[in-house]
C-alpha cells in the first residue's frame, strides 16, 4: 500500500529528479498528447506467507488525444477480468465498465493541463548525481523501450509503528516518462512488475468509449457532498479531508490478490469527525470492514454554511491495490 503497484505509476506518480525539479513522470488528469500506445504489465509476486508465487496480467492503452484505459487485472492462465476503467481526460470523466453486467459508472474527474509528446524524442533521462538512499543504475531496454534505472532503500513505518526495510528498483522509459519496471523487495517477500509487451500507435477508438446497451450511472465524485443541516442564505462549503489513514490489507484479500475500491458512506459533524459510516459499494473479502476502521480515523474541516460550521454527508473512497512493499 506504501507503495503504488507499476500500473498505477503508469498513471498516477509524479517522480521528481533529485535536484533538477523536473517532473519525471505524469499524473493521469493530465491530458498526455501525441504519444499513444497499449502496453501489457505483468507481475510475479512471492510473500512468505503465501503458497507459493502469484501473476497477474493487466492491459492499459491511452490514445493520442490523452486518455487512458486499465483493464481488470487478471491472474495468468484465468479468464480476462471483466472490469475496465477509462480516465477521459478530455470530457473530464472517469468511467468504470463492468462488460458481464452491461453497466457504466461515470464521475466527474479534474483534468490537469495538456502535456504535448513527441515519442521520437527522450524527453527524461537519469540524474546525474543520486538522492540520498539512492543508487543509479544506468540504462537497459525493457520490452523494446531504452529505459533508466534507480535503486532506493528506505525504512518503512508500520501503523503499529513497526519498521521494515524495503528495497525498490525502479526503470523509468526515457521516451514516454512512464516507469516500465519495478522491483520491490523486504521482509514481506518479493513484487515484479515489468511491461513486457509495448506497441506504440494509436489503439481502437471503441475502447475509450461506454459501448452501446450499457446501463449508465452518474455518479459524485469522492469529494462531493451534500449538508445535512444549511443555514438559509449561508454560502455552503463541502467538508474537507484534513487528516487520512492508510487502510491495511485484510489475509483473506492478501492471499486472493483482491483488487478494489470500497466506497465508504459517512457523515461529518460539526467538529469534523466522521460519524455514521457505511459501505455504499464494496468489494468483499474483508477490505470493507478495513475500510471502515481506517476512514473511522479521519479527520475533516467541517462544512461551514456561512461562517458556522454544520454536519454534512460525503463519501470516501478507498482504494487497495494488492501490491505491498
Amino acid at each position: 500500500m506504501k507503495s503504488l503497484p507499476l500500473w498505477l505509476l503508469l498513471g498516477f506518480l509524479i517522480f521528481c529528479e533529485a535536484g533538477r525539479g523536473q517532473g519525471v513522470l505524469i499524473p493521469a488528469t493530465y491530458a498526455v498528447q501525441g504519444a499513444p500506445f497499449t502496453a501489457t504489465v505483468e507481475t510475479n509476486s512471492y510473500l512468505p506467507s503465501s503458497a507459493g508465487p502469484r501473476q497477474s496480467t493487466q492491459r492499459i492503452l491511452r490514445d493520442s488525444a490523452g486518455r487512458q484505459r486499465y483493464e481488470g487485472l487478471s491472474a495468468i492462465g484465468a479468464q480476462q477480468s471483466s472490469l475496465a476503467t477509462i480516465y477521459d481526460v478530455v470530457a473530464g470523466k472517469s468511467i468504470k465498465l463492468d462488460m458481464n453486467a452491461k453497466t457504466a459508472e461515470v464521475t466527474p474527474m479534474r483534468v490537469g493541463r495538456a502535456v504535448v509528446m513527441d515519442a521520437a524524442t527522450a524527453t527524461t533521462s537519469a540524474p546525474s548525481i543520486a538522492a540520498e538512499g539512492q543508487t543509479l543504475l544506468g540504462t537497459k531496454e525493457i520490452a523494446g523501450l531504452e529505459a533508466w534505472g534507480q535503486r532506493t532503500v528506505k525504512t518503512i513505518t508500520r501503523a503499529d509503528g513497526s519498521t521494515f526495510m524495503q528495497d525498490r528498483e525502479l526503470w523509468i522509459s526515457t521516451h514516454y516518462r512512464m516507469p516500465v519496471m519495478q522491483v520491490l523487495r523486504s521482509e514481506q517477500g518479493k513484487t515484479t512488475e515489468s511491461v513486457v509487451s509495448f506497441s506504440a500507435g494509436e489503439p481502437d477508438p471503441a475502447l475509450f468509449r461506454i459501448p452501446e446497451g450499457y446501463s449508465v450511472r452518474e455518479a459524485l465524485p469522492a469529494n462531493e457532498s451534500a449538508p445535512a443541516t444549511v443555514r438559509a442564505g449561508g454560502k455552503y462549503s463541502p467538508p474537507v479531508i484534513i487528516k487520512s489513514v492508510e487502510a491495511q490489507y485484510s489475509e483473506e484479500a492478501r492471499h486472493k490478490l483482491v483488487n478494489g475500491v470500497v466506497l465508504v458512506g459517512l457523515i461529518v459533524d460539526e467538529r469534523g469527525w466522521p460519524q455514521h459510516l457505511r459501505i455504499l459499494r464494496g468489494v468483499g473479502s474483508g477490505l470493507d470492514e478495513q475500510a471502515i476502521k481506517a476512514v473511522k480515523q479521519y479527520r475533516f474541516k467541517p462544512a461551514m454554511s456561512g461562517d458556522v460550521p454544520v454536519s454534512a454527508e460525503m463519501t470516501v473512497e478507498v482504494s487497495f491495490k494488492i501490491f505491498h512493499p
